[in-house]
């Protein structure tokens, strides 16, 4: 549309303000496919022009803001966004985005951020001329000063976009600008906000965490190569690195944890997923007095013992979202087509969703004593029924046990898998003797323990009561048991999924040397 450009072009510094606003605002309403490439181009150029320079500029003060909001249009197509990022330009918008005008500093910023985001993976040449001309700590200093929601998720969009990738100036936010503490004062503030529900707090909320979640991978992995190699930890993986100067993220994350309000029937949604996704990257034991007594406010009091008056109990929080999120996807077979048509309808993959979660609850389990009693109590208590199959309850354990046969969740049922084996003292005979051998055994395999059904010989004291008098395999009551009763109640998929879950058990007893799988004898003869 030519005439468009035209119509601007056309426009002098004496033309009346409205005639100009007339023209800017025909920019900014055009229908995207209406504006051919060219024609886009040269409208961002001479807007960026105008925009640049007080002197023969088309625009006055009361046009200002106008034009920016016609470039941030224009800038939403990525040929056009080139323009937007070549170095004089960015030092342009730069200059809006530390006036006074804050208007005009939010659509300078969401012009930027709507090109860093359109040249996140290339080579971050946008990212670098950003930080070069000043505009990262800006950002920074706008995060520090502002609480407004809006203005919050800009700065944090963009300095999430600008943290991407290791760089010099992420090493100086941390250490000299103080980003750790600016976004943990606000990840307060913007939850009192999203509790208030004002607009634009929990998206603003998801993109500081996406930036907090760039610090806790990268930062750590920057110190870790600048260490000499008595101190280097050699190909770490998640979770191995931590540097002491993000502590103060710790306890703002855990009250987010425990108070970000449910906002669906779904139990895992943004940014309660951004929050434990950052969680599992921050060392339990060291900060164990944060992790299981965490204020519920910030500064909260102290009563006399040392102990906040009002605390969180994560552990309780991480297991009950467990229960309900495994509830609501999988509260059956795990493999059924209805758990697909769940997800699918709901917009998420589970295999990706509910993992981190697992791994969260595994890491208290693992790395703290009392964390791991009162799992284990939860989930398997001395006095458990156990007068008909544990894969076929109807509460959490059996949807963990169900899930450990699972074909289409392979990192959910590892990762529960994980759990539970931590929740038996990482130990294969208590697990076996807890669960039963046949629930075991898959994973057992999977980890390279080869180890057979559990024994009297093989048990610790972390077994169940009556442990003499239970199957080995099942983890039932062996009074109870009534085969023809169990098989007559069972459907034909049924018995084919429970014969080939027998097949492979005695697979892989053969596999050990105990056993000659009678199946396979059988097919041989």
């Amino acid at each position: 549309m030519t005439s468009l450009l035209q119509g601007y072009k056309a426009l002098t510094p004496s033309t009346p303000s409205i005639e100009k606003l007339s023209a800017i605002k025909a920019i900014s309403n055009a229908l995207p496919f209406s504006i051919d490439t060219t024609t886009r181009e040269n409208l961002v150029t001479e807007l960026l022009k105008d925009l640049g320079t007080k002197e023969g500029s088309r625009l006055s003060d009361a046009e200002i803001l106008p034009a920016l909001v016609a470039l941030k249009t224009l800038g939403r197509d990525k040929q056009a966004s080139y323009i937007i990022i070549e170095p004089k330009n960015l030092e342009i918008l730069h200059s809006y985005a530390r006036s006074q005008d804050t208007e005009a500093s939010k659509e300078s910023l969401r012009c930027v951020a709507n090109a860093l985001l359109l040249h996140a993976e290339g080579s971050g040449e946008a990212r670098t001329s950003w930080i070069s001309v000043g505009g990262a700590g800006t950002c920074v200093d706008i995060l520090k000063r502002e609480s407004l929601p809006d203005y919050a998720f800009l700065a944090s969009r963009i300095l999430f976009l600008v943290t991407l990738k290791p760089s010099d100036f992420l090493e100086r936010a941390v250490e000299s600008l103080g980003l750790v503490e600016i976004i943990a004062e606000r990840l307060d503030t913007l939850l009192l906000a999203s509790q208030k529900g004002q607009p634009m707090a929990k998206d603003a909320l998801t993109d500081i965490l996406k930036l907090l979640f760039n610090l806790l991978v990268h930062y750590p992995r920057m110190v870790n190569e600048k260490a000499d190699s008595s101190n280097r930890v050699e190909n770490p993986v998640i979770g191995d690195l931590w540097d002491t100067k993000l502590v103060p993220l710790l306890a703002p994350l855990l009250r987010l944890f425990n108070s970000l309000p449910q906002t669906s029937s779904a139990p895992l949604v943004s940014p309660l997923t951004h929050v434990i996704h950052a969680l599992i990257n921050i060392p339990v034991a060291p900060y164990a007095k944060t992790w299981f007594n965490t204020p519920s406010k910030p500064g909260g009091t102290a009563d006399t013992k040392g102990k906040s008056s009002v605390t969180f109990d994560t552990v309780q929080r991480a297991y009950d979202l467990l229960d309900l999120t495994l509830k609501h996807y999988v509260p059956n077979d795990p493999d059924d087509s209805s758990v697909q048509d769940l997800c699918t309808q709901e917009g998420i993959n589970l295999d990706e969703t509910a993992p981190p979660l697992v791994l969260l609850l595994r890491r208290m389990v693992m790395d703290n004593e009392e964390a791991r009693k009162r799992v284990r109590q939860w989930l398997l208590p001395p006095d458990l029924d156990r007068s008909s199959p544990l894969e076929k309850r109807s509460d959490i354990l059996g949807r963990c046990l169900r899930m450990l046969a699972s074909v289409y969740h392979t990192r959910l049922k590892d990762s529960i898998g994980e759990l539970l084996f931590a929740v038996c003292n990482s130990d294969a005979n208590t697990m076996a003797a807890q669960i039963g051998y046949g629930n075991a055994a898959g994973f057992l395999f999977n980890k390279g323990i080869m180890a057979p059904p559990t024994t009297s010989a093989s048990i610790s004291e972390d077994v169940p009561e009556n442990f003499e008098e239970l199957n080995p395999i099942t983890g039932t009551s062996r009074q109870t048991e009534d085969p023809s009763a169990i098989l007559a109640s069972m459907s034909d998929e049924e018995k084919e999924r429970e014969a080939e879950k027998l097949f492979v058990l005695f697979d892989r007893l053969e596999k050990l040397g105990m056993v000659v799988n009678p199946v396979r004898k059988a097919q041989q003869e």
